[in-house]
């Protein structure tokens, strides 16, 4: 199933000096899409597209056949809650800790401040070791540490669209099988994943079709692989 379809869809950057063009992209539930770019700039503005925070000039984003409005971002907050992002730009709230950023969608939806993180956020927490970090602000953490905080939420947000930048540097080497035990089981589940990695062994293992960017247009052939 289709689950998300971008076409005749021109993206600029907030710049100006960069430019998409996707004629018809479509996602499917399960499938791992890596990029193959001849620009950084151009593939950041990518997945920043897919995320919905660069705003076409032109064009149409569906998810699951429905039309995103673009018009007002409270309009997008619903499809955002289901999209991961863990890029070279993903951050935390500045003057909340830890904790709160993890729980603050559950905060929105429950319209509640008392709550405690789930079994899920607990359990990642510790396999990523930042339990003992959780009540310090983001600014207290080393990088590493506070990149593996940004990882956590946006895991537990069971998400059906996963974007990812350069995950062997964000992530990094000491925790990239966990992180990608931990992708294995959310593709198996359904989610669509877009990549870019410069890691070939992890390209190999996961792609099922490769996102070609090139000169600024954006095309993807056929699947090399199902499964």
């Amino acid at each position: 199933m289709h689950t998300h379809e971008l076409s005749d869809f021109v993206v600029h950057s907030e710049m100006g000096k960069g430019r998409l063009y996707i004629e018809q992209l479509t996602l499917s539930e399960g499938e791992f899409c890596s990029i193959r770019s001849d620009s950084p700039d151009d593939t950041h503005l990518f997945l920043r597209a897919l995320a919905s925070l660069a705003y076409p000039v032109s064009g149409v984003y569906r998810h699951r056949g429905n039309t995103l409005d673009f018009s007002d971002y409270r309009r997008l907050l619903a499809f955002k809650q289901h999209i991961g992002y863990i890029a070279s730009d993903a951050a935390m709230l500045s003057n909340r800790t830890i904790r709160e950023n993890l729980l603050l969608m559950r905060f929105y939806d429950e319209n509640s401040l008392s709550l405690a993180l789930d079994e899920n956020a607990w359990a990642l927490c510790c396999q990523f070791n930042i339990q003992e970090k959780l009540d310090f602000r983001p600014a207290d953490l080393d990088p590493v540490d506070l990149r593996a905080a940004i990882t956590i939420r946006e895991l537990t947000k069971s998400p059906e669209l996963m974007l990812i930048e350069r995950p062997e540097w964000f992530v990094g080497h000491r925790r990239f099988d966990l992180f990608t035990g931990h992708l294995e089981a959310l593709t198996q589940a359904g989610c669509s994943v877009v990549c870019f990695s410069n890691d070939q062994d992890f390209v190999a293992r996961f792609s099922t079709r490769t996102i070609i960017i090139e000169n600024g247009m954006i095309s993807a052939p056929k699947p090399q692989k199902t499964g």
